[in-house]
């Protein structure tokens, strides 16, 4: 079994993505899928992306899915929620996220990555 490292460098490419609607969550990721791109990166920069993020999850499980521009403990706890692989950061170091979310997303085995 490969890692979540490893899966991610072979796609080369993960598509950045700004969900406005999540009735557009679903489409994009077959798209995506169909296309032989099994990821995305949804960015917090909208309201819905926690949303958008769980129901890309729930219909396509065996895609990689990570949460972008998250800039808050609570949105931490939010994207582990939705159910994201990884998580991409703009917070210079894990220990400006609070002790909870830490402890979370290492029982999760999220990884979080600073952009």
């Amino acid at each position: 079994m490969t890692t979540l490292n490893e899966q991610l460098a072979s796609l080369k490419v993960i598509p950045v993505i700004a969900i406005n609607k999540v009735e557009d969550a679903i489409p994009l990721g077959k798209a995506l899928v169909d296309n032989g791109m099994p990821c995305a990166e949804i960015t917090f920069r909208t309201e819905c992306a926690a949303d958008a993020i769980a129901a890309m999850r729930q219909a396509y499980p065996e895609m990689l899915i990570g949460a972008g521009t998250v800039l808050t403990n609570e949105q931490v706890d939010q994207a582990i929620e939705a159910g994201v692989d990884f998580i991409v950061s703009q917070v210079s170091t894990h220990a400006q996220f609070n002790t909870a979310s830490t402890k979370t997303y290492q029982s999760y085995r999220v990884l979080i990555t600073q952009a």
